[in-house]
């Protein structure tokens, strides 16, 4: 009864997940025509806002080392002595990530 109980559950969190998703969307696309159309009713703050949230792309240690151009030791270095962000454990992914807006802060320091 348990296991039945866990599939049905995890079948409701898919299934919220995906209306979600279609909802983003939904006004994503809404959005962008009303950017296309010279209509939009955004502030700069607010385009700004959403921005950052669409921008925060998770990047692997290698994809960070690219990005930044420097070396996997170097980066490890940088690490270490604090001039670069720590890695975050995210799910779905076996290594650290970081965030490559907050990189490029780092970067433009």
């Amino acid at each position: 009864m348990t296991k039945r109980l866990e599939r049905l559950r995890l079948s409701i969190r898919l299934s919220n997940m995906i209306d979600f998703k279609k909802l983003v969307v939904k006004y994503l696309k809404n959005a962008i025509d009303k950017i296309e159309a010279d209509s939009c009713e955004l502030t700069e703050a607010e385009a700004m806002s959403i921005l950052k949230v669409i921008a925060h792309e998770p990047l692997s240690k290698e994809q960070a080392c690219i990005f930044l151009n420097l070396s996997r030791s170097r980066f490890d270095d940088y690490v270490r002595e604090g001039k670069l962000p720590q890695g975050k454990k995210i799910t779905g992914y076996k290594e650290l990530r970081w965030y490559k807006d907050e990189l490029e802060w780092y970067k433009k320091q």
